[in-house]
């Protein structure tokens, strides 16, 4: 599933038989397991959802302290980057699926993250938390694309995401 979300997050109108190549599986097994476009975007959906939810909870995003979870979060970037790809897509792949309301209250999640960085002093109080939160998650993007491009080698990403977040959003 997560060789699909990859190649959906880079473009989510290549046909079955395209991705079936791309992730090294026959069609015909890619088509048992997912009999229609409808099945799988919904599993990749789930997929992507449960992934950011695993990583959140990895990383402490709720409890511990905003800079490790920035560490941290730039250890799992690119997997992050790939789930927004998906949930963030047009039309939102959520909206396919069940899974709209779980999508919403993990961007709730992330914007606590966010307005406690504020009230703790480490991310600028003279912006809103979700503009925080949005740049975070573009910044997530932008690593991917630029990795994707060859513009940026995965071993830059962590260090790229941690110092362009805790800079660029600093309390000042």
């Amino acid at each position: 599933m997560r060789n699909a979300a990859a190649v959906l997050a880079n473009d989510l109108s290549v046909s079955l038989s395209d991705l079936a190549a791309r992730i090294g599986v026959g069609r015909t097994t890619l088509h048992r397991s997912f009999p229609t476009r409808e099945v799988l975007l919904h599993e990749v959906a789930r997929f992507a959802v449960a992934e950011v939810s695993r990583i959140y909870d990895r990383i402490g995003l709720d409890e511990d302290p905003i800079e490790d979870v920035l560490k941290k979060m730039g250890d799992h970037v690119l997997d992050l980057a790939v789930a927004y790809a998906l949930l963030w897509a047009e039309p939102p792949i959520t909206e396919l699926t069940d899974l709209r309301a779980e999508a919403e209250a993990q961007d709730e999640r992330f914007l606590r993250f966010a307005a406690r960085g504020q009230s703790q002093g480490q991310f600028r109080s003279d912006v809103p938390d979700g503009w925080i939160g949005y740049s975070l998650g573009a910044q997530a993007l932008a690593l991917f694309y630029a990795v994707r491009s060859g513009f940026v080698g995965e071993r830059m990403v962590q260090r790229l995401f941690v110092t362009t977040a805790l800079d660029g959003l600093a309390a000042r």
